[in-house]
């Protein structure tokens, strides 16, 4: 399947371009942003990397990976990313990034739900997964408010950056069927 551009209520999912490069390099080089991750914050070659890669995901075909640069519909301020993105051994993820001047105004929400509309609505998936750290409550809420349910509690999964002092971190996994979307209660 090719790229396929995605919209809902207040957002713009689009292909990265270069110009996007200043804000992206802002979240990616934010500890802030970059707290639950077990990479530290990016330098400017590694966030020109990432949109190098960014930007190349869009023209795979088949696309194995929906990656999308976020915007403000009315002001196409760039405010974050996303994707749904496929590996051989697992369902399809799910996955956000959202800059850290945009948290709590329920734009998580909206771009779960839209991922979500594309993975069950337009490609027909039967499962989806998502993962967070275990201390990172903004993103489990999201993943509840759109549907998911939590799955597992991997205990010490990975090694924390410099943010959560380089600990071994949890995991939570969120997981929702096909026929869960279906029947939610809108």
């Amino acid at each position: 399947m090719q790229y396929i551009e995605l919209y809902s209520e207040r957002l713009l999912f689009r292909k990265f371009r270069q110009s996007d490069f200043p804000i992206v390099y802002d979240w990616l080089s934010s500890l802030e942003n970059m707290k639950y991750r077990s990479s530290e914050p990016k330098n400017e070659k590694e966030a020109h990397d990432y949109l190098d890669w960014a930007i190349k995901c869009a023209e795979e075909n088949p696309c194995v990976n929906f990656r999308y640069a976020v915007e403000l519909k009315d002001t196409s301020e760039l405010i974050g990313s996303c994707e749904l993105y496929f590996t051989d051994k697992d369902p399809a993820g799910l996955a956000w990034e959202l800059h850290r001047n945009y948290w709590k105004q329920g734009y998580g929400t909206e771009i779960g739900n839209t991922l979500l509309r594309l993975a069950f609505d337009v490609l027909k998936l039967r499962r989806v997964i998502a993962d967070c750290n275990t201390l990172n409550i903004g993103s489990y809420r999201i993943m509840e408010k759109i549907g998911m349910r939590r799955e597992a509690h991997f205990v010490k999964m990975y090694q924390g950056n410099s943010a959560l002092d380089h600990r071994w971190c949890d995991k939570y996994q969120y997981a929702i069927l096909r026929e869960e979307w279906l029947n939610r209660d809108i």
